[in-house]
């Protein structure tokens, strides 16, 4: 009886200090806040703010430490725009929480952008993606080309949960 106490003692302590493989969900995104498009030495930019709707489910913060896209309009093969994480966002553990992303834009097309605007609906676009994401001391980059935007969620869902993070 004491050997199977004991032996349930060590289970229960090896599931304890197990490392918790869970990632967090993506349940919605969101364009919420479009600067007005200002003219200096960069070009044409602006200041977008893109939300994130996620579940942490994990002991562990992720943080989004850096994102870089290029930002194509419908089928267009020229780029639209250029799209760059301003500062680092943590998405705290075992949590659900809006993460508000505050990203730069430089429309390489002006004229496109005066001429069809800019729209929130995020199904307009596709972009290439370089993003990295930190969860506690692992890091794990994650490139994409030509994703819809509007399908962005599911495969970030998908691509946080295959391996590769990798130790600092």
């Amino acid at each position: 009886m004491k050997r199977i106490l004991a032996l349930l003692v060590l289970v229960l302590l090896a599931v304890a200090c197990t490392k918790d493989t869970r990632t967090p969900v993506i349940t919605g995104y969101r364009l919420s806040q479009i600067g007005s498009p200002g003219f200096g030495p960069e070009g044409v930019t602006a200041d977008l703010t893109l939300e994130i709707d996620v579940q942490n489910p994990s002991a562990d913060p992720f943080t989004v430490e850096t994102l870089e896209a290029i930002l194509y309009r419908g089928i267009e093969t020229s780029p639209f725009a250029t799209l760059v994480l301003l500062e680092s966002k943590s998405i705290e553990p075992k949590s659900e929480a809006t993460v508000p992303l505050p990203l730069k834009a430089r429309f390489t097309r002006p004229l496109a952008l005066l001429g069809g605007g800019l729209s929130t609906d995020l199904s307009a676009y596709t972009a290439d993606l370089d993003l990295t994401v930190r969860k506690g001391s692992f890091k794990k980059r994650i490139t994409q080309e030509r994703v819809p935007l509007d399908q962005l969620g599911s495969l970030l869902g998908k691509t946080a949960k295959t391996k590769g993070y990798e130790k600092e």
